[in-house]
């Protein structure tokens, strides 16, 4: 231990004693726990070795071969373990995009934290090879209240899936009194803007949606961020909405 110590030399915080510890993180000589606790708080050091930080070949040891050995493995465990917990879900959200890019569909997911990607239920059923749209409704002349469905066909005429609100037939008793300006107008009376993603321009614009389409046809040759937000506009509101027109669809983003 005598050797140990003249070897290390002096303590490089208090310098009275010899050194018997070296710092793993910054090499830095101390003699006790009090003198190595002083230098971790003036030098913000953690103490813990850097397992990727650079070493000449000349000063490379065992115990660091050991170290690196180690690190691999446990990059390795971390990998074989993100494969668990994400493979079925991130191949699930490969094949949705992969359906939409074949129906000219540019369809992007959200990281698993944001609330959007959460919320969103649209998923491809690969027996029928249909995709069931989750769709965000808003309504701005209706206290811009929102209404969802959570699983619309993509083959279904849009005008089909809109008229559930409009017509006060059908439409959920709750949601009558901030949608009868919009019955009373009726599908003709209004227009379905679907909000335009990923569009190098200023401001937020909007694609107009044909009521006689499908949702399928109707989301072609569009950028479309987990789901669809169609804001439904009565006509005399219209100017309100800068909208872009099938001439101008934004291509490869």
């Amino acid at each position: 231990m005598a050797a140990l110590c003249g070897r290390l030399g002096k303590c490089e915080v208090c310098a009275c004693k010899d050194a018997k510890y070296t710092c793993p993180k910054c090499e830095v000589k101390t003699c006790c726990i009090a003198c190595a606790n002083i230098h971790k708080k003036e030098l913000s050091c953690s103490g813990v070795r850097d397992k990727v930080d650079f070493k000449q070949l000349s000063k490379f040891t065992n115990m660091d071969l050991q170290s690196d050995y180690m690190l691999l493995e446990e990059m390795t465990r971390n990998v074989e373990n993100v494969k668990l917990i994400c493979g079925p879900v991130l191949q699930h959200l490969f094949k949705l995009k992969g359906a939409a890019s074949s129906r000219n569909i540019r369809w992007h997911f959200l990281p698993r934290n944001f609330s959007r990607h959460k919320d969103n239920t649209t998923y491809l059923d690969w027996k029928t090879n249909i995709i069931w749209w989750r769709v965000e409704w808003i309504f701005p002349q209706g206290n811009n209240i929102k209404c969802v469905d959570e699983r619309l066909g993509e083959n279904v005429r849009i005008g089909s899936h809109i008229n559930k609100y409009l017509d006060p037939a059908v439409c959920d008793l709750s949601l009558r009194e901030h949608l009868q300006f919009y019955q009373s107008a009726g599908l003709s009376g209004v227009h379905l803007m679907l909000k335009a993603e990923k569009v190098p321009k200023a401001g937020v614009w909007y694609y107009e949606m044909d009521p006689a389409l499908s949702l399928k046809e109707n989301l072609a040759g569009k950028c479309v961020i987990e789901f669809p937000t169609v804001y439904v506009v009565l006509k005399h509101h219209k100017h309100l909405f800068e909208t872009l027109d099938s001439g101008k669809r934004v291509k490869n983003l």
